[in-house]
């Protein structure tokens, strides 16, 4: 107990005590029996207990007993009573007034506990619909100490977040900014009563995201201390959401409008392109050229084409982006498209070798044939580009009971870990490999986009010894 508190409960008890010695003055000078002084009595006991406390009324009833025994119990002006009566009337008085003393403290503390309650469950509201309210331009965490300080009439605010490693500070707290920030997060919450400070682990399901220090929290309890926790918790993971969703949004905006732009540009492509082979080609046929001349005609011939089937491709690419992509499903056999997809891509796998695995399974699965191609071209190009000078390709297929696995692997280039989902995004690129070939982000996009519309799964592993294998996955036909 404070020294201040102390000093108040001494004060209450000497008026008290003035009070009780007053009733007696006036019951004496009006001539009150023992009844009339009795009664007079309890009631100011039970008034002391309502106001004060069942200390003080306590105190006050046992001077009051010791004053009726002096003024109004025979004999006059001694401690000490002959009859038997007013011993028992003495007891009595005694006893009810302690039980009106306790249950009367019952019912003040039971009020005032009540109206604190109902004051915390009040801000706690308050502070709810205030998050709501909460601008989303300006940054949450500081907006957060902010409004708790404020809303809650607390001296201090800290709050940690963990997903940005802010520390936002609202008002005042005692307490050393480098211990805030190197506060272990799965320490235990801590109420210190004496220092009225408190603190709470901010948990999103079991993961710790963050802390939270409220500084002079008088007139809160453990349990609000809590629930503002909570709420902090909640526009935390609701702003990342939001933040999220509008990532997103925003990134399937930019896709929408990347992929326009291919499929036009592929579109523009293809007009010239047609003209310059059919013109290319209808000079070789009329055979009228000299050695020179029809060798360089069938340069660009053969150049025309390539870009004709690159052209095809980044149509087919844009079509693969479309919300609505639709699949032709038709029995293929996947050693035999895999085959015929290292056939067309002989000019992108250079001089490495390609082997497929002597245990690869030849597996049937209803699928879109051309799109299937398109998906093994751009692992095949990607394996070529980043593998080890002169390091072989390996392809195997493995039959699993509900899917069908296929496999590229190559040596001499490894993804670490973070990087491993990333690099199935369109237009991502990790960082570094630009410097290791030429590359625009598109193809292990279409690749995932491919496997997903065929209700597969595409994902990559990468060892830094045995080097890169991508993985993609399709229903097995039953």
């Amino acid at each position: 107990m404070s020294k201040r508190k102390i000093r108040d409960a001494i004060v209450r008890t000497a008026i008290s005590i003035a009070a009780v010695l007053l009733v007696t003055w006036i019951s004496f000078i009006f001539h009150f029996n023992l009844s009339a002084a009795t009664s007079l009595h309890l009631f100011l006991v039970t008034v002391i207990a309502f106001h004060w406390g069942f200390l003080e009324a306590s105190i006050a009833s046992l001077v009051s007993v010791a004053c009726i025994d002096y003024f109004f119990t025979q004999p006059l002006f001694v401690f000490y009573i002959t009859d038997s009566h007013d011993w028992i009337a003495l007891a009595t008085f005694e006893s009810v007034a302690l039980l009106v003393s306790r249950l009367s403290d019952q019912v003040v503390r039971h009020a005032r506990e009540s109206e604190v309650h109902r004051s915390q469950l009040q801000k706690l509201y308050e502070l709810s619909q205030n998050i709501l309210l909460l601008d989303p331009q300006e940054p949450l965490d500081q907006q957060l100490a902010n409004l708790i300080q404020s809303t809650l009439q607390v001296r201090g605010v800290v709050l940690w977040n963990a997903y940005n490693q802010q520390l936002s500070t609202a008002g005042i707290c005692d307490v050393a900014e480098s211990e805030l920030r190197s506060t272990d997060l799965q320490e235990d919450s801590m109420d210190n009563l004496e220092a009225t400070i408190s603190r709470r682990i901010l948990h999103s399901g079991t993961r710790p995201i963050g802390s939270l220090l409220i500084c002079g929290r008088h007139m809160l309890d453990a349990t609000s201390i809590s629930a503002t926790a909570s709420l902090t918790v909640g526009a935390i993971e609701r702003e990342r959401s939001f933040s999220a969703m509008s990532t997103a949004e925003a990134g399937r905006q930019t896709e929408q409008l990347r992929s326009a732009v291919l499929d036009g540009l592929a579109h523009a492509f293809k007009t010239p392109l047609t003209t310059i082979r059919s013109s290319s080609s209808g000079l070789l046929e009329m055979n009228t050229l000299s050695g020179t001349e029809k060798t360089l005609v069938e340069l660009i011939d053969q150049y025309a084409e390539q870009l004709n089937d690159l052209t095809t491709r980044l149509l087919r690419t844009a079509r693969v982006d479309s919300a609505d992509l639709k699949l032709k499903r038709e029995r293929v056999d996947l050693i035999q498209l895999i085959e015929k997809s290292i056939g067309a891509s002989s000019q992108e796998l250079s001089d490495r070798p390609v082997y497929i695995q002597p245990t690869a399974r030849r597996s049937i699965v209803m699928a879109d044939e051309q799109l299937l191609k398109m998906a093994l071209f751009q692992l095949l190009d990607n394996a070529a580009k980043y593998g080890g000078l002169g390091s072989s390709i390996m392809i195997d297929v493995q039959e699993e009971p509900s899917e069908v696995i296929i496999s590229v692997r190559n040596d001499g280039s490894f993804i670490p870990i973070e990087e491993r989902e990333k690099i199935f995004q369109r237009f991502y690129r990790s960082p570094g490999s630009d410097r290791k070939a030429s590359g625009t982000g598109i193809g292990l996009s279409v690749v995932k986009r491919v496997t997903e519309a065929h209700h597969g799964r595409a994902w990559t592993d990468s060892n830094q010894q045995s080097g890169t294998t991508f993985f993609l996955t399709l229903p097995r036909m039953i």
